[in-house]
């Protein structure tokens, strides 16, 4: 079942803004309902720039993990690799949750600079801890995204690298381990 909504959901983008969206959205209506339950509310305004600014700093950091990962699919030369960027639905559907992955990175880091500049009072009246919380929910959703992507394309560079090997060679000798 999970692996079945994995594959409709990674395919569309778009989902992530409306899961985002939707989990922020229930979260402020918990919070308005009972009262309690707003953790980036709690803190005073120096607390709640460290955890707007640490947060761009790690999608920052993790856009550098994505650039090597769009780097890896780009180098792929195998059968598998090449038939998956030219076919006519999936290959168009790959490079666009690829760059829906890389432009998150820009938008979460943007957002959470923003929450930085926008809050400005000891207790956040206006509600800008809310902007932060729903640039993490998109940076949850786009991370799960980059996991699944990143994967397929190590197993279908290691399968490839698998049909590559040369027949003439013997296969490799087993590695022996250390006697205890």
């Amino acid at each position: 079942m999970l692996n079945w909504l994995l594959r409709r959901w990674v395919g569309r983008p778009a989902v992530d803004l409306m899961l985002a969206g939707v989990v922020v959205g229930l979260h402020m209506a918990a919070v308005r309902i009972t009262g309690a339950g707003d953790v980036l509310g709690w803190p005073g305004r120096e607390q709640r720039i460290a955890v707007y600014t640490t947060t761009a700093t790690v999608v920052a950091i993790i856009g550098s993990f994505i650039t090597a990962a769009v780097t890896l699919y780009a180098a792929a030369t195998g059968p598998r690799m090449r038939e998956l960027r030219t076919h006519p639905r999936q290959g168009p559907e790959f490079r666009r949750n690829w760059m829906s992955i890389l432009s998150a990175t820009l938008v979460i880091s943007g957002l959470c600079l923003l929450a930085v500049v926008l809050d400005t009072t000891g207790r956040d009246p206006g509600g800008v801890h809310w902007l932060a919380e729903g640039a993490a929910a998109l940076g949850v959703a786009r991370a799960v995204r980059l996991v699944w992507l990143f994967g397929k394309v190590i197993i279908g560079n290691d399968l490839d690298l698998g049909d590559s090997r040369d027949s003439a060679l013997p296969p490799p000798e087993p590695v022996r381990q250390p006697e205890m």
